[in-house]
């Protein structure tokens, strides 16, 4: 079978996790999710933190009508946003982290598959670091976001990439930000052990979705997301109880059950 051309990244990897057939549709260019005004205003503070000038134009150019007014200045809702990367501006330790190399891109192989990533801020032969924009610094669970949101993997991935490049193994720092009417700052630095447990589920995974977006494996759904509702047709009702849940949880209800649903 004729491989098709492309990457793994790591956001097409953490979909693939989400959801198997929708990972598959992004691939294949044939779903993309709507971009929110949260994404938006995300992108808006990492171009104006970490983008050049052709970036951010290119930013700008790419969203008409939606972060600059006619007469060149941003609309009032990214107001907020602006006083979060003035706050930011004044901690020398967030600034520094976030000197250097932006918006660098690396390509390499990870488990005979072709991999990219594009960095935020890269220091050679010092560091990598990723600005991210968010609501806060631990989960509702009391969960710090680095793990919950899978920042962890791209942080692997991304020391991988440049090692493979280069032969160094870098640290890699984390400059948080928050959407607080106050904004907290926080620069970290994730640990190796942690990025080296983020690369075991990278290993582990990204052949078996690699051979998903050649053709050679079909996508499981999770059969509650946005593309699966839209894309999936109901042929028989299910038991009450299962409403709501994704396929796999009713596999795993059912195994418990006997097979009784």
């Amino acid at each position: 079978m004729e491989q098709k051309s492309g990457h793994m990244s790591v956001s097409l990897f953490k979909e693939f996790q989400k959801c198997e057939a929708r990972g598959k549709a992004i691939f294949d260019g044939e779903y993309k999710w709507p971009e929110s005004e949260a994404l938006l205003v995300g992108s808006y503070v990492d171009q104006k933190l970490t983008g050049t000038d052709e970036t951010f134009a290119k930013f700008i150019e790419s969203h008409p009508g939606k972060i600059l007014k006619k007469d060149g200045t941003p609309y009032a809702y990214l107001s907020k946003a602006d006083n979060a990367i003035d706050m930011l501006k004044k901690q020398p330790l967030a600034v520094e982290c976030l000197n250097g190399e932006h918006q660098v891109t690396m390509e390499g192989e990870l488990e005979g598959v072709p991999v990219k990533g594009i960095f935020d801020t890269y220091r050679p032969g010092e560091w990598i670091s990723d600005l991210k924009y968010v609501r806060a610094l631990r989960t509702g669970a009391n969960e710090s976001i680095i793990s919950a949101y899978g920042y962890d993997l791209q942080a692997a991935l991304y020391q991988e990439l440049v090692f493979q490049n280069t032969g160094k193994r870098l640290p890699f720092y984390f400059v948080l930000l928050t959407k607080d009417d106050v904004p907290r700052t926080c620069v970290c630095q994730i640990s190796q052990q942690n990025m080296d447990k983020a690369m075991e589920t990278l290993k582990n995974n990204i052949g078996h979705y690699w051979s998903i977006c050649t053709g050679e494996t079909m996508p499981e759904r999770c059969g509650i997301c946005d593309y699966c509702a839209q894309t999936v047709t109901q042929d028989k009702p299910i038991d009450s109880d299962l409403i709501g849940l994704s396929n796999q949880d009713m596999n795993t209800v059912n195994d418990l059950l006997g097979g009784l649903i």
